[in-house]
């Protein structure tokens, strides 16, 4: 009994932990956004959210208004707020996730009114009919493949069941009500792109790289051992959740351009940020894969003696992938310096190529277990440069997840 009642306390403190992990990461984004970027470009990754956000509250207050003066004339104001809520359960991100929502839900409350009076009509509200009645909604839910809306065909049940036909009659309304104005608001009034949305996750995700990469390299040319390589080897496995997560967002954003009225326009960026996408994938999984050599080799692996000893160029050239990692996140969400960022990305990978030849040169096997060491370094190396070919505008696999520059202003001369 005490083990079991320790777990459960181990449980809670780790849940709570997660809680309070995830609110001091989205502080520390916000914070390293404005120490590396300034205000006005925080500003611009910012954009997409403040404008989502600003139109939902209109669209609850507008949906509000409608149900307050048309359904429920004469009655009290509080009985139009699920107008509102029927809006925000229907506004999604992207127009087609937003007209799907909104048809589940009022099938979902159409189907949970007749369920509830076609039952009510022949048998009283007991346990039994309770349960008999949140079954029959769930499976019907179900079966029609409501999504998400599965719960509201049984919560919509209960409610009319217990509160009688007219509140039926007014829910049907309400989310009628809620649903158009969450479609119409999100298809006409600015709407979204996601595109934005996965260029500013994606920017996010090439900051917390460059971060890490900075990391190792100022403890590679210092004093570093196995505990360190273990954290940087359980930061590398979160960001490959985070990478994942961004794919995910990518795949979204095609979704989104599907009924958008300028969807011809809005296509070239979004292969553009799928580009991004496998590129920062890669660099991850690269990434991932070096930091598990680092830790082999601090604690000895395949039988080679523990050692934290690496070439010294090892440390530059991850330097110079957070560089280039900072500017190739920069350029995700273009503004007016994109131009200077494009060309200081070059001149990181111009330079880089001159660090891998010193590396090259310094990883000759000497001494005792040699061959081991220089095959291990071999593959150290080889991560990173196959990080600083992924990150190349000019000749890398990925130059389409650079967003299209204009050429930079002729000055006129004066006469």
């Amino acid at each position: 009994m005490p083990r079991s009642t320790d777990s459960i306390s181990e449980f809670t403190r780790e849940l709570l932990g997660r809680g309070h992990t995830t609110l001091r990461s989205g502080i520390e984004h916000s914070v390293r956004a404005f120490r590396l970027h300034g205000v006005r470009h925080w500003f611009n990754r910012e954009r997409d959210a403040f404008i989502q956000t600003l139109k939902t509250a209109l669209a609850c207050a507008v949906a509000w208004e409608i149900a307050k003066r048309v359904i429920y004339h004469g009655h009290p104001q509080f009985h139009a707020v699920l107008a509102p809520v029927a809006v925000l359960i229907t506004m999604q991100v992207t127009i087609y996730q937003t007209f799907r929502r909104g048809l589940q839900q009022v099938a979902a409350v159409l189907l949970g009114v007749f369920a509830a009076l076609a039952l009510g009509r022949f048998v009283d509200l007991t346990w039994f009919t309770l349960s008999a009645l949140v079954i029959v909604a769930l499976m019907i839910g179900r079966t029609l493949r409501l999504g998400t809306q599965v719960n509201q065909v049984a919560t919509t049940s209960l409610l009319v069941y217990s509160l009688g036909r007219g509140y039926g009659v007014e829910r049907i309304w309400d989310t009628l009500v809620g649903a158009a104005v969450g479609v119409v608001a999100n298809a006409l009034v600015a709407p979204p792109t996601y595109s934005d949305t996965a260029a500013k996750d994606l920017a996010d995700l090439a900051d917390d790289l460059a971060q890490l990469c900075r990391d190792v390299s100022k403890a590679l040319g210092s004093e570093w051992s196995a505990a360190d390589s273990k954290k940087w080897l359980e930061r590398s496995r979160a960001l490959r959740g985070d990478s994942a997560d961004a794919e995910d967002i990518a795949d979204q954003a095609e979704e989104a351009v599907r009924y958008h009225p300028r969807r011809s326009a809005l296509e070239p960026e979004v292969n553009r940020v799928d580009q991004a996408a496998i590129c920062l994938s890669h660099v991850s999984s690269q990434l991932n894969s070096l930091l598990r050599g680092l830790n082999d080799l601090a604690n000895g692996a395949r039988g080679l003696p523990a050692s934290t000893e690496v070439p010294e160029a090892l440390a530059i050239l991850l330097l110079d992938v957070g560089r280039a990692l900072n500017r190739f996140g920069r350029l995700q969400i273009p503004d007016r310096d994109s131009r200077q960022v494009l060309e200081e990305l070059k001149v990181i990978i111009t330079a880089a190529a001159d660090h891998q030849l010193s590396a090259i040169e310094d990883m000759l096997p000497i001494g005792a277990f040699a061959v081991e060491k220089w095959s291990v370094h071999g593959s150290l190396l080889d991560e990173v440069r196959r990080m600083l070919y992924e990150l190349d505008p000019v000749d890398g696999p990925h130059a389409l997840a650079i967003p299209a520059i204009l050429p930079a202003p002729v000055p006129s001369s004066s006469t």
